[in-house]
């Protein structure tokens, strides 16, 4: 009985490793899928991984990549704000969160996720076009266009900038859509490199 015992406990420590090694495979795995292009499947194992381990944000994130490629923009809004949740400090998800409220014409929220990712990535060029852009959409041209100016000033040879201060003169429609989020190596989150080094950024406001 006391050998069934012991047997039963080591079985017990082991369930949290055989958990972690699964879960390792289900994230190489959900890459895997995402980075070919299959995001009905790779969404699915990604929810899968937040079901087992709902504080991992990068599952979280990576759920909302393969929602946005599926143009399914508020739930990808929505894994977005899960994943910032968990981690506030990495540009890439402001980026998504940014790009999905475009999508549903939130431009407010967008504002608010690409100042966050600007306070990360100041050097960010996207980031301040997209930022100038919404700026435009919802009416305050006086700082659309005071945007638009300082990207020109920094970088110059800027066509998406240039067209987009024309259309803004002009008083039209902008022609020229917001920066799109990355290829399907976005899921790399390469501000992870510089960890610990970024500094502290205000509440996120949804």
């Amino acid at each position: 009985m006391l050998r069934g015992i012991v047997v039963s406990f080591l079985c017990l420590l082991a369930l949290p490793s055989v958990a972690q090694y699964n879960v390792k495979k289900m994230m190489q795995e959900g890459k895997r899928t995402l980075d070919e292009g299959y995001y009905v499947t790779s969404m699915q194992i990604f929810s899968r991984i937040v079901a087992l381990k709902p504080n991992l944000y990068e599952a979280w994130y990576l759920m909302a990549l393969s929602k946005y490629h599926l143009e399914d923009y508020k739930g990808a809004g929505d894994d977005c704000r899960s994943a910032l949740t968990l981690q506030p400090y990495i540009a890439d998800i402001y980026e998504l969160y940014g790009m999905s409220c475009i999508r549903v014409e939130r431009y407010d929220s967008a504002i608010v996720a690409f100042t966050h990712a600007l306070d990360i990535t100041p050097d960010n060029r996207d980031y301040w076009f997209n930022r100038a852009y919404c700026f435009y959409q919802i009416g305050d041209y006086k700082t659309a266009l005071e945007q638009v100016d300082y990207l020109l000033r920094r970088w110059p040879v800027f066509e998406a900038a240039s067209q987009l201060r024309a259309d803004i003169v002009a008083g039209r429609r902008p022609k020229q859509q917001p920066m799109r989020v990355k290829g399907p190596q976005f899921y790399k989150l390469p501000s992870l490199r510089t960890k610990g080094k970024d500094k502290p950024i205000l509440s996120v406001g949804y």
